[in-house]
């Protein structure tokens, strides 16, 4: 169940940054892993503040690379707000880094396609800019509404669909 308000964890101030959003569906391209792994890289030398949920395959590679830098990464759940924050992620958490955000009721322990739909949904309204891995036609991602002016990048571009 979705809330009316976001519940964040970490260096709030983070979210008032641009943002520049990177997600991938679960169907990629082969061709589409190198140049995520490279355009990870690009972020980490620019310093750009990521948003996006980590939650595909892709996703959590691009996030592994990102927290190896220093950028601001800001991380979408698609369920509730974690009770523990993972290992993984803690370090960079508390180090301000790494905000983590909910649009979703602290109970809402599952994530499924509809609030991963919806997280997707939210994830591209903020931000400045969106990279998307690879479009799969027919997919989730194919069927989100990119806000008018907002900067789109496709990775890769074979077989794309996306309405605008």
């Amino acid at each position: 169940m979705m809330t009316t308000k976001l519940t964040m964890f970490g260096n709030v101030d983070i979210w008032g940054l641009p943002k520049v959003a990177f997600l991938s569906s679960d169907k990629f391209s082969p061709s589409s892993v190198l140049k995520c792994y490279d355009w990870a890289v690009e972020m980490k030398k620019t310093n750009k503040c990521v948003l996006s949920g980590f939650l595909s395959k892709l996703e959590i590679d691009v996030l592994d690379i990102l927290l190896t830098g220093t950028q601001p990464i800001v991380m979408v759940l698609a369920r509730g707000m974690y009770d523990r924050v993972p290992p993984k992620l803690k370090s960079h958490v508390e180090s301000g880094r790494l905000l983590l955000v909910s649009p979703f009721s602290p109970s809402c322990k599952q994530v499924t396609r509809d609030q991963a739909k919806l997280r997707n949904q939210l994830v591209i309204d903020n931000a400045a800019e969106i990279v998307f891995a690879h479009i799969y036609p027919g997919g989730m991602l194919a069927q989100l509404k990119i806000p008018k002016g907002t900067s789109l990048t496709v990775l890769d571009d074979s077989n794309m669909g996306v309405e605008r």
